[in-house]
């Protein structure tokens, strides 16, 4: 078994290193654990007193002298199941405590004019924000939609539309170009969709009365929310003098 197993579900690489030793050679003294691991002897009453606790070494004494045993492979799914149980525990505590969070954060986020995001998971976040933030009556408009882009965004905003759809949000797009992209939205339900070719090189989304958000999708990839109202009706405004000269 690698290492690199262990350490996934949550092993130390030391740990998963002491614990592959065991299996190997069966019940061992401290020093031939060392002997046989390659590690410094400084921490391996350490890394073992870690492994009984997490179930997996066992411990025994003949003759005065410890001895240690690794559990059965099996032992692995028990302890696995415990850090489940843990976080099922652990998630609990977190979805009551995630609305003060929220709280906290929307009051000092008023505060913050702009926010930069970087790389794709970045984009994502801030997509999945604004989302939840939007409230009901509001609508999204989207200009510079393009297909042109890496694949992992337009496959997101697939997902991310139908999660748009359920909250019945609508959504006016305008794309720079008429492919597959649009004809996809095209058919969505609470979505119009126009076509003005080569708007812009940037994607600008206004989401509600007081969120814009730009989004850069060349390397390296990054968006900026901006809060503000008088910055969001501006770009409201320009979305609708184009919207008027846009093909549907």
């Amino acid at each position: 078994m690698d290492t690199k197993i262990l350490e996934h579900i949550g092993l130390t690489h030391n740990e998963s290193i002491v614990y592959l030793t065991l299996i190997k050679e069966g019940t061992s003294k401290s020093g031939e654990i060392l002997k046989n691991s390659g590690l410094n002897s400084g921490k391996i009453y350490e890394i073992l007193e870690s492994l009984k606790k997490k179930g997996l070494v066992s411990e025994s004494v003949v003759n005065k002298i410890k001895h240690y045993t690794a559990a059965s492979p099996s032992q692995i799914l028990e302890y696995l199941n415990k850090q489940k149980e843990e976080l099922e525990k652990d998630e609990q505590i977190i979805k009551k405590e995630i609305p003060k969070f929220e709280k906290i954060r929307e009051k000092k986020t008023k505060e913050v004019k702009a926010i930069t995001y970087t790389g794709f998971i970045g984009i994502k976040t801030a997509a999945d924000e604004a989302l939840e933030s939007i409230k009901k009556g509001e609508e999204i408009l989207g200009m510079g939609i393009t297909e042109r882009k890496d694949k992992r965004f337009n496959e997101f905003w697939i997902v991310w539309t139908e999660k748009r759809i359920k909250k019945k949000i609508t959504a006016k797009h305008i794309f720079s170009e008429k492919r597959d992209y649009f004809d996809k939205f095209e058919k969505m339900k609470y979505t119009e969709s126009k076509v003005l070719e080569g708007l812009t090189p940037v994607t600008i989304d206004i989401f509600g009365k007081d969120k814009v958000l730009i989004l850069n999708y060349n390397e390296p990839f990054s968006c900026t929310m901006i809060y503000d109202e008088n910055t969001a009706t501006s770009f409201i405004s320009f979305f609708y003098q184009l919207w008027k000269l846009a093909k549907e």
